[in-house]
């Protein structure tokens, strides 16, 4: 194991496979040797790791006290119910002013400064999370900046009544008709309101100031523009000089409409050759809750992709054995007749761990560091290094990829966006953003080169969120609201109070919507929007399109500029809703309206169970949380996969990441501290729900399972992947933040040591 000495004299260790990688690969071409970055990291360890000590000892601190001030009230007779609710969050509003958790509230009275960034971040759109470990969904997530809308409308579970393979001619007239209305009413109108399903042929002419227009012609021999000019901004000849294909653009995203020989469209059904909706304009590339990092072989095989993405050179097998690669730019004539450059690829933002991630793969003076100092130095250290774009040149190792994409950097503009999970505090924020200053400085690298995206998924961060900000006013590029993170920190600080409510009644609780709203009126209120992004969270049910299409639209109807997606083809009928509501005006709206100033109180609102006896349902609903974690546990334990699309217990896909875990976990906690459930319910689930699992893994290649003989079934709950459930709900109870990596990554670490 390579050692290095830093000035100190404390002894920087590093494994073998993650020195080499860092010598051979991170710093190829660059003026870094590795024992500089390492000697680099381990200072940085010796400045910043006392710190990431106190403020997890803080954390603890403060929960302890949280959890006393509950254990007492209850002590005394106190119970939670929906009458007392408001007086109840008052009191502990006070209690934590009063024990210095909170400041006194005060109004929002500064101004984001962060300066103008990357114009994907002044764009309101899709963003998707893409796992770094997966080299194929890592490429597919890169390449989602552009999709075809036809594809993605002519997969998905809309109009299910029309079978995609036995009636392919009759959906495919419903996706051009459904697609036509949808660009007729949100794109783009034509004189004599001609509408796209009139359409026969298109042609560019020249207008009389000497720039290019888009004509259309008509099935009745028409001839007709657009009404509004401005949205044609170009097109594309081919060899014989007709016109192949023409781009529009509405509130600031891009179409591109590609058309049969002649400029025509299909005559049976006006369907265009395909059409390519500008989609996921970001995309975090993640090394948290979406992967299995657990030690060094992890880590590399990350950080290798990563460097990928961001040199432009990965390649990988699609589930179909396909080759996949990163894509070129999209050129195209403008209207005067200059070649213009649309970017073809996401601009990609790199999430690290959070305070509480602690690894081995480095140690320094013999003891583990926090992971997030080795994450946010190495993927920092890349990016800055090797974001240069490339001119098609040959590839190093050649092979049949062919050549490098002719592509601009990922950032324009020099930034490195980091994400920045599970921050708890103003004072949590601020620690960050001094790690980031000291970053810059050892790399030599221009001061607010490193921005931060918070996570707004604790409710601590819910409750500084302001303060938060002005920790990190000239750095901040977006806000997220995640409801399962941000309900698995609810219950955990609130677990002593009382039953919670059940698990799918959560989201219509009054934290939930006042966190919500709350996340957009202080991201208004601050400026947040006008250099940043205001995100919402993610889609769960990944397949279910119609059931998106109808609810998702709430993400900017209510002020938000991008939202989460889990996959490609959700993202491009995701776009679809930034073409329906105008979010800038949206948020224009709401920066002339009072501001909505959401009370603590409604925050600290507790979700108390409704229905104080659920013994008729009892059974079900216990089958149904440890459904949803074993079902994720045994794929991430036995096999390594972070983030999965799993069947629920209704035989529905769902994505299924650390937060599902959290809060599941979180919740059958909480009912077995207060009498709602036993151990023994707990455990008598775990074994008949194992059992649905291997039924519904059976068709899937490699899956060993979990309880088909007796044997099995007897030893079942020391098993890794169902101990690591069992560890987790035990978890929630006694850790300060019911996080589930613990449990997680020590069974998941003895199953890859059982297996060498």
């Amino acid at each position: 194991m390579p050692q290095i000495r830093v000035a100190s004299g404390n002894a920087v260790k590093v494994q073998d496979a993650l020195y080499e990688f860092v010598r051979d690969e991170a710093l190829k071409g660059t003026r870094w040797t590795v024992d500089e970055v390492f000697g680099i990291l381990g200072e940085l360890v010796e400045k910043f790791g006392p710190r990431n000590q106190e403020l997890l000892a803080t954390r603890a601190a403060y929960q302890a006290k949280i959890d006393a001030y509950y254990q007492e009230k209850r002590g005394k007779g106190w119970r939670p119910t929906p009458e007392s609710a408001d007086e109840d969050a008052g009191d502990f509003e006070r209690f934590l002013v009063d024990i210095g958790y909170l400041k006194p509230y005060k109004p929002i009275d500064f101004q984001m400064t962060t300066p103008q960034l990357d114009p994907e971040m002044e764009q309101n759109g899709p963003e998707l999370v893409t796992p770094v470990n997966n080299a194929s969904m890592a490429v597919g997530g890169t390449n989602a900046r552009w999709g075809s809308l036809y594809d993605a409308y002519f997969l998905s579970d809309l109009h299910p009544e029309i079978d995609r393979d036995s009636q392919r001619p009759a959906r495919l007239r419903m996706v051009v008709e459904e697609i036509n209305a949808f660009l007729d009413e949100h794109v783009a109108s034509w004189e004599g309101n001609v509408r796209f399903g009139n359409i026969a042929s298109y042609s560019v002419v020249k207008n009389t100031q000497g720039k290019h227009d888009i004509l259309c012609h008509t099935s009745d021999g028409k001839e007709v523009r657009l009404q509004d000019p401005s949205k044609f901004i170009g097109f594309n000849l081919n060899e014989e000089q007709e016109l192949s294909e023409f781009f529009l653009v509405d509130n600031g995203l891009r179409i591109q409409f590609l058309l049969y020989e002649g400029g025509k469209v299909k005559p049976e059904n006006g369907q265009f050759k395909d059409l390519f909706v500008e989609s996921a304009i970001t995309n975090i590339i993640d090394f948290e809750d979406s992967v299995t990092v657990v030690d060094a072989e992890d880590m590399v095989m990350a950080m290798r992709n990563y460097l990928g993405l961001i040199r432009g050179d990965l390649v990988a097998r699609g589930s179909r054995n396909n080759l996949k690669t990163i894509n070129s730019d999209k050129t195209l004539t403008d209207v005067d007749g200059n070649e213009r450059i649309l970017k073809a690829t996401s601009l990609m933002s790199v999430r690290n761990v959070s305070l509480h991630m602690y690894t081995d793969m480095v140690t320094v003076d013999g003891r583990d560091i926090p992971e997030r100092f080795l994450g946010v130095l190495l993927t920092t250290l890349i990016a800055t290094a090797h974001d240069k774009g490339s001119n098609g040149e040959e590839r190093e190792a050649g092979g049949e990829a062919g050549p490098m994409p002719i592509r601009g950097p990922n950032s324009s503009k020099g930034y490195v966006y980091q994400v920045t999970p599970k921050l708890q505090t103003a004072g949590e924020v601020a620690e960050q953003i001094g790690f980031f200053e000291a970053i810059e400085e050892r790399l030599g690298l221009a001061k607010g080169t490193i921005l931060i995206g918070i996570m707004n998924e604790e409710l601590g961060m819910t409750l500084q969120l302001a303060e938060a900000l002005r920790a990190a006013q000239s750095r901040v590029f977006f806000i997220n609201t995640g409801f399962l993170d941000r309900t698995g920190s609810q219950i955990r600080v609130q677990m002593q109070a009382g039953p919670v409510n059940l698990r799918d009644d959560l989201t219509q609780e009054t934290y939930n919507s006042s966190y919500e709203l709350h996340n957009v009126d202080v991201g208004i209120q601050t400026g947040v929007h006008k250099h940043g992004k205001i995100g919402k969270g993610m889609q769960v049910r990944n397949r279910a399109m119609a059931e998106m299409l109808q609810k998702k639209i709430d993400h900017p109807r209510l002020g938000g500029n991008t939202a989460w997606v889990p996959a490609p083809y959700p993202s491009d009928l995701h776009s679809m809703h930034y073409h329906m509501i105008d979010v800038d005006q949206v948020q224009r709206v709401m920066e002339d309206s009072p501001a909505l100033n959401i009370s603590r109180k409604s925050l600290l609102t507790f979700p108390l169970l409704k229905r104080p006896d659920i013994q008729d349902v009892k059974e079900n609903l216990i089958q149904r949380y440890v459904h949803s974690m074993v079902a994720y546990a045994e794929p991430w334990v036995n096999h390594g996969i972070g983030c999965s699309g799993v069947l629920n217990f209704d035989q529905i896909e769902e994505m299924k990441d650390r937060a599902t875990e959290r809060i599941d976990g979180a919740i059958l906690a909480n009912w077995r501290l207060h009498n709602v459930v036993s151990q023994a319910d707990i455990e008598s689930a775990v074994k008949k729900v194992a059992e649905i699992v291997d039924e519904q893994n059976a068709g899937v290649q490699g899956y060993v399972p979990i309880a088909d003989t007796q044997q099995k079934r007897d030893q079942l709950l020391s098993t890794p992947a169902i101990a690591s459930v069992l560890e987790v709900i035990d978890e929630a109870l006694t850790s300060p933040s019911a996080y589930v990596e613990s449990a997680l990554f020590k069974n998941h670490r003895a199953v890859k040591a059982a297996a060498v």
